[in-house]
């Protein structure tokens, strides 16, 4: 069963008011046929990297864990996997109603306005989650806030300094166009990730530390796949605005397409830091 809040918490003075949600209801909406594939695809390519920081970091036996933006749950299945005692939170829980059954508990919370205890997590994780809030610094103060003394925030968030500049033209061009809409659409702030570890600091965390990995995309791969379903959601509304036309959309995927083909895509920003206790 999910569940709206996790207990009586009072709305936080400094919670911004009800309202619709750009992010739920647009590109990466779980309302689409085709949202649990692409999910997963993004999780086959981070989920690695995110384990063996999370372990690196104490998750495990016994700790209690906060997902942030659980997606579709795999992160958490594997937090409760290792004994950790896990909460997954989502704006919509459709892809997390089921680790119920293991004993996870699942939320349907958005970070913007719901609230939880100060001091109630000895490890707060969440990925892909900050860069879309109209507030960044204040969502990192608010995961920290829920953080116990001694507990670590792990932060993954996407940069994407790197496929501004490829020497493809038509993936450089959707690209670009891309990360307009974004910032257009839902809001996000895109650059906001190339900052990190300095948020953290500004929280007032310690021990805190970064490292960043580049995503490579390849005609065929992963990668590849995971870009052009989220191109083919944005294809009309970048059209219809201007930044791009359908001849671009055609000449990015012939090259994505192209055996050999090969650049850099989202820059992966991992950042952590402790509470002092």
């Amino acid at each position: 069963m999910t569940t709206e809040l996790p207990y009586a918490v009072p709305r936080p003075p400094d919670a911004e008011p009800p309202a619709r949600d750009r992010y739920s209801e647009g590109i990466f909406s779980h309302a689409f046929d085709d949202e649990r594939q692409r999910l997963e695809l993004l999780e086959s390519l981070l989920d690695e990297h995110t384990r063996q920081r999370l372990t690196a970091l104490g998750a495990g036996p016994g700790t209690d864990v906060l997902e942030v933006g659980g997606g579709g749950g795999s992160v958490a299945r594997w937090l409760a996997d290792q004994g950790a005692r896990v909460t997954v939170t989502d704006l919509d829980t459709r892809y997390l109603d089921e680790l119920a059954e293991i004993g996870v508990r699942v939320l349907r919370h958005d970070l913007r306005t719901d609230d939880f205890p100060p001091a109630s997590f000895d490890l707060v994780h969440t990925r892909y989650v900050v860069v879309h809030q109209t507030d960044t610094d204040r969502a990192v103060e608010r995961l920290v806030r829920w953080l116990r003394p001694g507990g670590v925030l792990v932060v993954e968030e996407p940069a994407s300094f790197t496929v501004m500049e490829s020497p493809h033209p038509g993936y450089r061009k959707v690209m670009r166009g891309f990360r307009a809409h974004l910032e257009r659409s839902i809001g996000s702030d895109t650059g906001w990730a190339r900052t990190l570890p300095e948020p953290l600091l500004r929280a007032g965390l310690t021990d805190v530390g970064l490292d960043a990995r580049i995503q490579v995309v390849h005609a065929g791969g992963t990668e590849a796949r995971w870009w052009r379903m989220n191109l083919e959601r944005s294809r009309e509304a970048m059209v219809a605005h201007g930044d791009v036309c359908h001849d671009d959309f055609e000449a990015a995927y012939q090259e994505m397409e192209t055996p050999g083909f090969h650049d850099l895509a989202l820059t992966v920003m991992t950042a952590w830091g402790r509470r002092a206790g």
